[in-house]
């Protein structure tokens, strides 16, 4: 019987060592092979030190293989975990820097703004010839992915592509972990129902996973009341939530994100000022430059792969108090066992289709939503309809994802233009117009589908 292979590209990213340790959940994956791809091999080395020094730890049995190259890897593969990137840290700082010369501010600048469609542009450029590569040699494996901007890419994936694909991100699971946390509880003792576009889903009930009562009212009450919400203190490392919970008090539903993560959507505040007086030390930019700086380039060096290992650094956060709990494990190896076994697996949050998840979203519309993992596929489940205006916060993003990626594809600049002009931080013809032809100028070479 062939051996299940499983291909992780960009295999000297943080998610690998979290990869490894799902393995031993699940026995249908005890045997596997494990390919890792990178193609910087300073990286790769350290990611496979890495990888065998956590298989030793859990004393994993499964084969390890690497390659630079990914033809090889391929081979004979059922599913690729991607999780790769080009030279994202000092990218990620000139996609803030550039819109910064014509007046627009971007706090995290990764999946949204002026930041956000750069970079996904850049990443489908980079998954162009990853995808014509599964296309010719493994047309029937999944492509089960890490990399941002997940919204934009699972796009282009689902609509471009003859691929299976899902997006995968501890936004959601995560998030609600920690907030599980800071109200007392275990992670996990809260059940999360969300919509909405990754990086922004939308509460719509929280229940006691001991009870199966809801537990929206209580939340909302002592979120108001809770200093994890009321302050911002950067310094100590908690995750900032004070823009949230006024989102919230807007709105009238609970956005899951994180403020840096939603803010990318959200022009309600954005200049300097206002995110100090609300507590933000500095945007994502000054927090780039120093890992560029401290050159965190080895798995080795990630605060994950430190806690599998039993190490825990003077600089951990207060949440999660423990990285190994289960409940923050990543979801694509529960997947691929769901997939290989039909059991039926159930998950709070992952991106690809809406197929009626939000009523009152696209059908077709790529949204994070939960799934249903049963008969060969991920299924979306129906959580119900979002009110007029996170509908509407969706709905513009998802016009905009759309157009980035087609412009992408097609190499059309003047709707690569049109995106920005739509987009929520860009005030002006003119500043999307300058913005383009600088990120253009500044990235041409990976944006060739453009001449």
């Amino acid at each position: 019987m062939e051996r299940l292979k499983i291909v992780l590209i960009g295999a000297g990213s943080g998610f690998t060592a979290t990869v490894v340790e799902s393995l031993r959940d699940h026995e249908s994956l005890q045997d596997c092979v494990l390919s890792l791809v990178d193609i910087d091999e300073e990286r790769l080395q350290a990611a496979e030190q890495g990888v065998r020094a956590v298989a030793q730890d859990l004393k994993l049995n499964f084969e390890i293989q690497t390659t630079t190259v990914l033809e090889k890897a391929l081979e004979g593969c059922k599913y690729v975990i991607s999780a790769c990137e080009i030279n994202r840290n000092p990218y990620w700082v000139k996609d803030i820097e550039i819109p910064e010369r014509h007046g627009v501010y971007q706090y995290l600048g990764e999946n949204g703004g002026p930041g956000g469609q750069i970079h996904a542009m850049r990443n489908i450029g980079l998954f162009m010839p990853i995808i014509r590569q599964m296309e010719e040699i493994c047309p029937d494996a999944w492509l089960l992915n890490f990399t941002n901007p997940e919204s934009m890419l699972l796009t282009y994936f689902l609509k471009y592509t003859k691929i299976k694909s899902a997006g995968f991100c501890h936004q959601v699971h995560g998030v609600m972990g920690v907030i599980a946390e800071q109200l007392g509880f275990e992670p996990g003792e809260l059940q999360v129902i969300s919509v909405g576009i990754n990086h922004l889903n939308w509460l719509f009930d929280l229940r006691r996973r001991s009870t199966g009562r809801s537990y929206l009212e209580e939340f909302t009450r002592r979120i108001s009341r809770s200093k994890y919400w009321r302050e911002n203190h950067p310094e100590q490392r908690l995750p900032q939530q004070r823009f949230s919970l006024e989102v919230f008090k807007t709105f009238g539903m609970y956005p899951i994100g994180y403020d840096d993560h939603i803010l990318e959507y959200m022009s309600f505040f954005y200049e300097p000022e206002e995110w100090a007086e609300m507590g933000f030390a500095h945007s994502m930019k000054a927090g780039l430059k120093q890992a560029i700086a401290q050159k965190r380039k080895s798995l080795e060096t990630t605060m994950r792969h430190r806690h599998l290992l039993g190490e825990t650094g003077k600089d951990a956060a207060p949440f999660p108090r423990n990285y190994a709990d289960p409940y923050y494990r990543e979801a694509p190896c529960a997947v691929i066992n769901a997939l290989e076994t039909n059991e039926l697996l159930y998950l709070d949050a992952c991106v690809g289709f809406n197929h009626g998840a939000a009523s009152n979203l696209p059908y077709d519309a790529i949204v994070d939503r939960p799934v249903a993992v049963i008969g060969g596929d991920l299924r979306s489940v129906h959580v119900g309809e979002l009110p007029p205006g996170p509908a509407e916060i969706c709905r513009r993003q998802i016009a905009l994802h759309e157009m980035v990626v087609k412009a992408t594809v097609e190499g059309d600049a003047s709707l690569a233009v049109q995106a920005l002009c739509l987009d929520p931080y860009v005030h002006s013809i003119t500043q999307a117009r300058a913005i383009w032809k600088d990120y253009y100028k500044a990235y041409k070479q990976h944006l060739f589908t453009f001449s």
